[in-house]
């Protein structure tokens, strides 16, 4: 079975693949994910099953990190790829091909569940099997967390506008609604809640053009729109671009938890003598927590 993230030959794998070789882009954001995930008064070891996960940037990302709350965390990457999931095993990583709706562990087996950073790829008609897949696989008291981007906020305006109509594969997925994300864990066994998620791309570099630069490399070759930025000018001009279509300051507005004092446009700042480009994107994440 062949998918856009196999190469770039049948979509954007390997430019994916160059993009993801920087696990530390998107931490800020699956830090909070994985402490969704995982209990505060956890005693021991906690294993947790990242069911979109590529090649294993989550755990590589962990693994690079010293964090007391994610230090007994283990992770299984899970993925339909296959070239995604041999890539995460050479790396010695533990890692299994299956589809999200039809998990390969036992009942209660694992201790939480993650399903992030290209949930949307499941066909809605799959979506409610998945959510129930992943509920099954946690043990009681464990958590299930899921992560997109509201169908109403600039990033699903950004792949329906410029992914969807300039990456070799398209982007023809439909994003998830706050009303939708509810309504998938009701009738299972769990307690759940919907949050606003702050989920920047943050890259750092020496100096401000180049840490400028590489976020622009970085975005197009995420998600596979080197055509959008080749007609630019130069850095200035991809930059603009961004500035404008990662813009959330309308979208954070009628947000009613938005998560305060975080930068709502890109920005480059320095601190301790080094430059970070962040650009924000602003997740809705349900949380369920399996009841029993």
């Amino acid at each position: 079975m062949k998918n856009e993230f196999d190469s770039d030959e049948t979509g954007r794998g390997d430019s994916y693949r160059r993009a993801q070789q920087d696990a530390s882009v998107r931490w800020t954001g699956a830090r909070q994910l994985l402490r969704l995930a995982t209990r505060a008064d956890s005693a021991g070891d906690v294993t947790l099953l990242d069911v979109l996960g590529g090649d294993g940037t989550i755990a590589r990302a962990v693994a690079d990190r010293a964090d007391s709350r994610l230090a007994k965390l283990s992770i299984i990457t899970g993925d339909i790829s296959g070239q995604m999931v041999a890539r995460a095993l050479v790396q010695g990583l533990p890692a299994v091909r299956q589809s999200a709706d039809a998990l390969l562990l036992r009942d209660a087996s694992i201790d939480a569940t993650l399903l992030a950073y290209g949930t949307h790829h499941i066909a809605p008609a799959g979506r409610p099997a998945a959510a129930r897949e992943a509920v099954r696989v946690v043990r009681p008291g464990g958590r299930v967390v899921l992560h997109d981007f509201d169908t109403a906020s600039p990033m699903a305006r950004f792949f329906t506008e410029v992914v969807h109509p300039y990456s070799a594969a398209g982007h023809d997925y439909a994003h998830f609604s706050r009303t939708e994300l509810t309504a998938l864990f009701a009738g299972l066994p769990v307690t759940t809640r919907v949050l606003d998620v702050y989920d920047p791309l943050i890259v750092e570099a020496d100096d401000y053009e180049t840490a400028r630069a590489r976020m622009c490399q970085y975005i197009a070759d995420m998600y596979g729109v080197q055509k959008v930025f080749s007609t630019h000018r130069d850095t200035g001009a991809s930059w603009s671009f961004i500035e404008e279509t990662f813009d959330h300051s309308c979208y954070a507005a009628e947000l009613r938890d938005a998560p305060p004092g975080v930068p709502l446009r890109p920005v480059l700042r320095e601190s301790g003598g080094r430059w970070f480009a962040e650009v924000p994107r602003m997740a809705i994440v349900a949380v369920a927590k399996k009841r029993g």
